[in-house]
């Protein structure tokens, strides 16, 4: 008997998933200059009022955090998976079937995935920047070079379909104090949708931004790269236990709906609570491909 399609763990949906834009400024300062810029402002509220209400501002903030943590610590099954965004139990990333027929009988056709883990190729860009100076975000150019960057990433996600782009994940390199790397990682069904990016005007103008502005005026202090992956089917695999959608379960892709014939938008995280899921061999579809040899 053939395996069961995958099941999804989220519902189709109209429109793709909004992506939050990371706040680049506040991340970028490190615990002890937070520390230092909040004693300067608490000195400063001595200075200027009496002791009684200079105090209060602090103290408040204190008790904000100490509510908030007690609510969350009596509702805590509601802050880890409403909150948080945990889902409980196994789960695994999947790229869904490029359409469907809700209305059909024939399970493949009517199934938005596949039945076979790591079925499809994919294509995992990654590309980011490097801060590398002490005034960090406030650094000559840095200030461009995050309007370029998102600019870039923005372009891509809003036109995820005409890419085959799969969602974007951001993340922020701790290996310095300043925290100052910034990084974005994305998922492609091929890539020639990454080469369409790459080719296009927002892109190229950011190029042009770069050295004009960090590489005429001799700025060695901002440092960009990228790197990219092209993952052939059955290569890769993927595995998340309670966990919040996460780099590639964060995917959503386009998918068309023959039965209505509008594009639906598809998140990419299946069920891997079953035994199938239990090996990497099984996680890689190798033993799917098994099965299928020995008949």
């Amino acid at each position: 008997m053939a395996p069961a399609p995958f099941t999804p763990i989220f519902p189709p949906a109209e429109k793709p998933l909004r992506q939050r834009r990371p706040d680049h400024l506040i991340n970028s300062f490190s615990l002890p200059t937070l520390m230092t810029l909040g004693a300067a402002v608490q000195s400063l509220l001595f200075l200027v009022l009496p002791a009684r209400y200079a105090s209060l501002p602090a103290a408040l903030i204190l008790l904000r955090a100490a509510v908030i943590t007690i609510r969350q610590l009596t509702s805590l099954d509601h802050y880890i998976t409403q909150q948080r965004g945990v889902i409980p139990g196994r789960t695994s990333a999947q790229l869904p079937q490029a359409s469907y027929d809700p209305l059909r009988t024939n399970e493949k056709s009517s199934s938005i995935f596949g039945s076979t883990p790591a079925g499809e190729n994919v294509v995992v860009f990654l590309i980011g920047a490097r801060l590398n100076h002490p005034l960090g975000p406030f650094s000559p150019a840095a200030k461009g070079l995050d309007e370029q960057g998102m600019a870039c990433n923005q372009d891509i996600l809003d036109r995820a379909k005409e890419l085959g782009c799969l969602g974007m994940t951001t993340c922020k390199g701790n290996e310095a104090s300043s925290h100052n790397m910034f990084l974005s990682v994305f998922y492609f069904r091929d890539l020639e949708g990454l080469n369409r990016f790459a080719h296009d005007p927002i892109h190229r103008r950011a190029w042009e931004w770069y050295e004009k502005e960090c590489t005429a005026k001799g700025y060695k202090h901002i440092g960009v790269f990228h790197e990219a992956f092209c993952v052939p089917k059955g290569a890769y695999e993927s595995i998340y236990l309670n966990m919040q959608p996460t780099l590639m379960g964060t995917g959503n892709a386009a998918i068309r709906n023959e039965a209505t014939g509008t594009d639906e938008w598809v998140r990419t995280l299946v069920d891997a609570s079953g035994r199938g899921w239990r090996s990497q061999h099984s996680r890689l579809g190798r033993e799917v491909k098994k099965q299928a040899e020995e008949k």
